[in-house]
């Protein structure tokens, strides 16, 4: 964990039982078929949740989509990312849908992905896996 991260868990507070959620922003990286690449996703309590990659001086995407609690610990997370090049031209989607476990303030997740041109054409399908540490409670989009 990065020097300095927030970290959040199972709390206690009188009887009631907090339990460890996604909220908050998170740093790291996605690991997928054509390589791996920088990613910030964030968790807001409602179930969104969003997503950057890249740092937009070669390209990069953007994503949105939802977030569902299926334990302590664990969550899945479904969004569609739109994958653009330096001048902002969309190239195409990706639909993202992810399975996460969650330790503390870091999260490890993995999913199919698949992946359409910018006029929407199915392309193929990847194996993704995620792997990240959370910067802060807030989420950040």
């Amino acid at each position: 964990m990065a020097p300095g991260a927030a970290t959040a868990g199972t709390a206690t507070t009188g009887t009631a039982t907090t339990t460890t959620t996604p909220v908050g922003t998170w740093r790291g990286t996605v690991d997928h078929g054509d390589g791996s690449g920088q990613i910030t996703v964030a968790f807001h309590k409602g179930g969104l949740v969003c997503l950057t990659a890249g740092d937009g001086s070669d390209g990069g995407g953007q994503g949105l989509g939802i977030w569902n609690q299926t334990g302590d610990g664990t969550f899945t997370y479904r969004l569609v990312e739109r994958m653009f090049k330096a001048d902002g031209t969309t190239v195409g989607f990706v639909d993202v849908n992810q399975k996460a476990v969650q330790q503390g303030g870091a999260f490890d997740s993995s999913g199919t992905s698949r992946v359409y041109d910018a006029t929407g054409t199915y392309l193929t399908s990847v194996e993704a896996e995620v792997s990240v540490e959370r910067v802060s409670t807030t989420p950040t989009c």
